[in-house]
Order: structure tokens, then C-alpha cells, then sequence
């Protein structure tokens, strides 16, 4: 291939809609390019030959000059959908991955040696004008693409900064990002209460081992003053990666080559208290970025008869869990647990799993912040505000001793309604962290967030309602400006700033934050006005069959509830090569043979053999039955066993258990058929 076609792969693979909003590591290793160049039967030395000879238009030489060349002026010519120099950075990223026997930090010679060339640890000509390409590229992904394809940020790795830019992409791999999920999962984090950044190493080296790459552990666990700085860029991109997670997990089954879904999320505790009463009510709650279920949540214990119900409250929070098997439903009363073991409760028709975590100390926080009632749970502590802290056992002695030196305020409550042993305190504006309690750490790394606002896509935001600016682990004297105006911040105690009603939409908004003239942090964002288009003759629709169309030129054609219904030539709506997806978010796929099913999307999609129905789920108590399948399946179900013995009893339970809540197919010859499968299905 030429050297476009490899930019074109390259720089499709790393910037591309999966990745709005979410920052990109241009990590290019063998690996990669092997994948990439696979469909066309070439790899490393292909891509190789084709940096040396560059563009057609690149006639310098050497390396870094042709990758000049292919940077200037290109916005001019208004050709390439990405910039077409990805490729080169990809190529100085690739370099740092060169084996041999090279000192350490000896980058030059391992770049040459990639080239072909002599290998020597001299400057390579020109290497030190390629920062103008990687700022380039920071400014193309969030200012001019507004992080519609990911969001680039051209970090320097260590004390070389020309070096330090290509170095600083090879944070974290494609496998070692792909599996954070899984990582964040075994070690209990929660996306909606991070702990503190100070914590986030020692968390990371004791879930990671089977996750990380020994290079990424060697630099979670550096003393050095240079694996301090990468640990720090490395602790800011997992925290920004789980801020991000939707709480699903992928599950792989290798004895079966299958894949699963399920959704994760964190209990807190929350607390009612009544300071005059001398009492407190506890009472449970989850935040979640998934949408809910529309039915809501039913969560179960294993060895408990009991099941506690849940919907959504508002921005993700949701209402208190109460119990459905008492009449009239009573909420949870989570005294009754016990805090220093946890709680792990699961909803296995919605495959959510509920955690609270073991802790024998405990950190709440005023709700208001997050527009709830009370006092709820939080994973860690911030400066200038007031808390409560409940506590049990040894904890408690280092808990008073921290409060009474490092708090402004420290008091012991006592209140009835906790379970038995805990103690609580109040305390207001703590100065320094409680060694050893992870809870009670303060944080030094302040963050921007943006909050209650409306994400499209993105860094973009709808216009109304407005979001605001909040810092975390803010010091109190920061001065925070948009476009270089400076902020209002209504109320000194917390660290929220508001934006001004005429900020302007669909331009580039900055945020900068300032100590005097030392910019600390900074975002790069948009504004949206709603809006919906005058006509929808151009809109993507499905015809009848289900497949989907980008003109307005078919029969058939349906435009939410406007619809334009015609006569189709088939006498049956059949699905030849599209699932319908579209159905529902939850879909049962049942094949011809018991045992063949599909539960999307917590399974994939089958690829071994076709759906014949689509069974589609409305609601908790109705299902809905469609036919799916090619002409020549339109017989009666086979009786030859699929699968295992666990998915045969699924196809049953489809088919056979849940008959009574399945709505047939309307047309008559597809009524017959589901009825033949619902007798081979009680026999199953």
C-alpha cells in the first residue's frame, strides 16, 4: 500500500465515532500494524516503506522532513477527512517499542534501526520541528473536530520534549484500555464516586496484575522522579476512562467462544439525620451512566427470599430500594446490614449486579450538590466543606486522633438508627488526609468536571439546560475564565462556577484555570441550540423488511409516527440479512434448533446459525414474538439438541414458560408456525 492508504487505516482506527468524547493514545505497535495491513497481506516493513517514501507531493529526503512537508498547508487543500500526517506520528510512536540492545532511554538509535538506517542515538535531522504536527493534532481533534472523533492530547513523557511526545502515547496498549472495564469491576470502582488520585497506584497494582503489561506496572510502582510524572499522566487517563465507564462488563466464555454482558454499579449508603431527634435512618441508593430499565431494577440475595425494587430518580440517581415483598413495599433499611462485610445484590432478568463495598469506615457528604436529599456516601474527601464520618472497632481511636488534629471541627454524634458498634462524628474543613483510611484522603490533583448539562456527542452540550464548571479538590483561590472572561462562582463554599446565559453555541469554548498567571488546568468544549429538521423526506428510515435506507426514494417509509404505508409484494415482513434490533432493547433470538438462543444484547448476535424469531420485550410481564427468518425456515421447529443443556432449558423457558406472555405473530401461517415451537418447546 501507499502511504495515504496506510494514513487512511491509521488514523480511521485510532479517531472515529467509538471514541467521542474520550481521549486518544496514538499507540502504534508491531502488533497493530500487523492487524491493520492483515486484510491486505502486508504488515511492518510495507508500512515502513511506505513513510520512506512519503506523499506523492513530499520530495525531501529524510523522514521528519517529508512528514513536514505532508503537514504544511494541508487544511488548504480540503481532501483528507483526518490529517495526513497520523501516519508519521504513528511511526515515531512505533519506534519506542524497537527491541535491541539500546540503553534504556536511547529512543534515536531504536528509531533508526526502525528506518533501516545507521543505528546511532544522535538527534534524527528535523525530529525537534515535529511538535508543530502533534499540536497540530490536539488542535484538529478538539477544536476543529469538537472531539467528535476522540479528543488528542500531545502529553510529554519525561524530561525530553521532543522525545517525551511520542513516548507519552505508549501510557496504556489497546489490550491493556480494552480490559479496564474488567479491572475496574474486580477492584470495585464505581464511575460515579471515584477514590481519591493519591489511592488510585496501590488500587491499580493490586487488581492489575492480570490485566497490565509489566512495563505498566513498573511505572505504578516508580520512585523515580520521571515514573512520577508518568504515573500521574497515567493515574489522570484511567480515572478520566472510568469516569466515562457505563458500569458493563464484558464477560468471555473461552470453553463456549461466546461473550456476555452485564452492568455493574455501586451502593451507597445514604443517611437521614435528624441532629435534634439524635437519630439517623439509613437507607440504600445506586448512580449509574446506563439507562435504566423501563420496568426498574429488581434485585435479589442469594439464601434470601427478599427482593428490593428500585427506578430511576433523576440523572442517573436512583430512588431508595425497597422491598416489593412486603405490602405496602417498605424501603431497605440499611442498618440492618452489615457495613464492615458489604452487600452484593443482582437483577438476573436485567443482568445488573449491585455492590456495596467493605469498609469500616465510612465518608458522607451532603446530597445537595447532586440535587438529593440527606447525606450520601462518598469514596472521598475534599477541602473547605462539612462531612460525616461513621466508623467502627480500631478505626475509631484513628479516626477521633485525625479529626481532633486535622479538622477545624470535630465532634461525636450520638445517634441511634446505625448498626450496632459504628460510631458517628461531624466534622468541617479538613486540612490533611487520615493516614491509612483511603476515604479520608484529600487529593492535591485538582479536576474539571463539567456537570448537569446535557452531553450530544462529544465535548458538545445542549445550550439549555446551561452546564456548570465544577472543580474538584479545589484550594479556594483559583480564578476560572471562559474565552479569557472570568466566571461567577455563586457561592465561595463550593467549587461550582456557572456559565452566562449568552454564552455562544456552536463555537469553541475554553475554559482555562488559573493560580495568578500559572494556567493549572483546561477545557476545550461546545455549545448546541436543539433543533429538528424542517423536512424528513431525507431522514434514515427501515422499510418493511427491516433494512435501512439513506434516501427518501422507497414505498414504504416511517418517520416516527408519520408514516407512508403501501402495498408490499411479500406476504410476510421477513428479515433476510438484518436482525431487527430496532424491536426493543432487549431481544431473545431463538433458532430452529432447542438450544439455539440469543439473549441481546447481553450475548452477541448468533453467527453460527440464523434466528427464526425475534422475540422482543416489552415490558416485565409482555413479550412480543416476530418472525425473522429466510424463506426456507418457514417450516415446523427441529427436534436435533444445540447446545448445552443450560441453553436448551433457556429456548424452553423462551418458548414454552413464558407462552402465556407472548404475544403470537397477527398473520395466521405465522401463528402456526410459533405454535409448533411452543410444543417442541414443552418437551424440551
Amino acid at each position: 500500500m501507499d502511504y495515504l492508504e496506510w494514513n487512511k487505516l491509521i488514523a480511521k482506527h485510532f479517531f472515529n465515532e467509538e471514541m467521542s468524547g474520550r481521549e486518544v493514545l496514538l499507540y502504534a505497535n508491531e502488533k497493530l500494524i500487523q492487524k491493520l495491513g492483515a486484510p491486505f497481506t502486508v504488515g511492518v516493513d510495507d508500512f515502513i516503506k511506505a513513510i520512506k517514501a512519503g506523499p506523492h507531493w513530499a520530495t525531501r529526503s529524510l523522514v521528519c522532513q517529508k512528514a513536514l512537508q505532508t503537514f504544511e498547508g494541508w487544511r488548504d487543500w480540503k481532501l483528507y477527512e483526518h490529517p495526513p500526517y497520523i501516519a508519521y506520528l504513528a511511526c515515531f510512536v512505533l519506534a519506542a517499542g524497537v527491541e535491541g540492545d539500546f540503553a534504556p532511554h536511547a529512543y534515536y538509535a531504536r528509531l533508526r534501526k526502525l528506518l533501516g538506517e545507521s543505528e546511532h542515538n544522535g538527534m534524527y535531522p528535523s525530529f525537534e520541528k515535529m511538535i508543530a504536527l502533534w499540536d497540530d493534532l490536539e488542535k484538529w481533534s478538539r477544536e476543529e473536530q469538537h472531539e467528535y472523533l476522540g479528543r488528542f492530547e500531545a502529553r510529554i513523557r519525561g524530561s525530553w520534549i521532543n522525545v517525551g511526545l511520542p513516548l507519552s502515547q505508549t501510557l496504556l496498549s489497546e489490550d491493556e484500555r480494552k480490559y479496564l472495564p474488567n479491572l475496574f469491576d474486580e477492584a470495585g470502582l464505581d464511575p460515579t464516586n471515584a477514590p481519591s488520585p493519591e489511592i488510585m497506584p496501590r488500587i491499580l497494582q493490586s487488581y492489575g496484575r492480570d490485566f497490565f503489561e509489566k512495563r505498566t506496572l513498573r511505572v505504578l510502582s516508580g520512585t523515580s522522579q520521571e515514573d512520577k510524572v508518568l504515573c500521574d499522566a497515567l493515574i489522570g487517563f484511567i480515572l478520566d476512562e472510568l469516569e466515562v465507564w457505563d458500569g458493563t462488563v464484558i464477560q468471555e466464555a473461552e470453553e463456549q467462544g461466546t461473550t456476555s454482558q452485564r452492568v455493574q454499579t455501586g451502593l451507597r449508603i445514604c443517611l437521614l439525620f435528624d441532629d435534634v431527634a439524635r437519630s439517623v435512618n439509613c437507607y440504600l441508593r445506586f448512580k449509574t451512566g446506563k439507562v435504566f430499565p423501563e420496568d426498574g431494577l429488581n434485585f435479589e440475595q442469594s439464601g434470601n427470599s427478599h427482593v428490593w425494587s428500585c427506578t430511576e430518580a433523576h440523572q442517573g440517581w436512583s430512588k431508595p430500594l425497597k422491598d416489593i415483598q412486603i405490602n405496602p413495599p417498605q424501603i431497605l433499611d440499611a442498618a440492618t446490614i452489615d457495613w464492615g462485610q458489604g452487600l452484593q445484590l443482582n437483577d438476573n432478568e436485567n443482568h445488573w449486579r449491585a455492590r456495596l463495598k467493605t469498609a469500616t469506615v465510612r465518608l458522607f457528604l451532603l446530597g445537595e450538590r447532586e440535587g438529593l436529599p440527606d447525606w450520601i456516601e462518598n469514596e472521598r474527601l475534599e477541602r473547605g466543606i462539612k462531612f460525616l464520618v461513621g466508623c467502627k472497632g480500631e478505626d475509631i481511636e484513628k479516626v477521633k486522633q485525625w479529626g481532633n488534629n486535622s479538622c477545624e471541627k470535630f465532634v461525636q454524634k450520638q445517634v441511634s438508627g446505625l448498626p450496632q458498634g459504628w460510631m458517628l462524628f461531624i466534622g468541617e474543613n479538613a486540612t490533611q488526609s487520615c493516614q491509612g483510611i483511603d476515604t479520608l484522603s484529600i487529593s492535591s490533583s485538582l479536576r474539571i468536571r463539567i456537570k448537569k448539562g446535557v452531553k450530544i456527542s462529544g465535548n458538545a452540550y445542549l445550550k439549555s439546560p446551561l452546564p456548570e464548571i465544577v472543580l474538584e479538590n479545589s484550594s479556594g483561590n483559583e480564578i476560572v475564565t471562559l474565552n479569557g472572561s472570568v466566571l461567577r462562582r455563586p457561592e465561595q463554599e463550593i467549587a461550582v462556577w456557572q456559565l452566562p446565559e449568552n454564552t455562544p453555541v456552536n463555537e469553541t469554548l475554553k475554559i482555562e484555570v488559573k493560580a495568578g498567571e500559572q494556567i493549572l488546568r483546561s477545557i476545550i468544549f461546545r455549545l448546541e441550540e436543539p433543533s429538528l429538521p424542517l423536512s424528513f423526506n431525507e431522514t434514515v428510515y427501515r422499510d418493511s423488511f427491516g433494512k435501512i435506507h439513506t434516501e427518501g426514494t422507497a414505498t414504504v417509509k416511517i418517520y416516527g409516527v408519520i408514516t407512508n404505508l403501501s402495498q408490499s409484494d411479500s406476504p410476510l415482513p421477513l428479515y433476510p440479512q438484518t436482525l431487527p434490533t430496532h424491536l426493543s432493547e432487549r431481544i431473545v433470538f431463538i433458532g430452529e434448533q432447542p438450544g439455539q438462543i440469543a439473549d441481546w444484547p447481553w450475548e452477541a448476535l448468533p453467527s453460527e446459525w440464523h434466528p427464526v424469531w425475534a422475540v422482543s420485550r416489552k415490558s416485565r410481564d409482555r413479550w412480543e414474538a416476530h418472525f425473522c427468518g429466510k424463506p426456507e425456515q418457514m417450516a415446523n421447529c427441529e427436534n436435533e439438541l444445540y447446545g448445552t443443556a443450560g441453553d436448551r432449558k433457556r429456548w424452553r423457558e423462551a418458548l414454552w414458560i413464558r407462552r402465556k406472555i407472548t404475544q403470537q405473530p397477527s398473520l395466521a401461517q405465522l401463528r402456526s408456525i410459533w405454535t409448533s415451537y411452543v410444543k417442541v418447546a414443552e418437551d424440551v
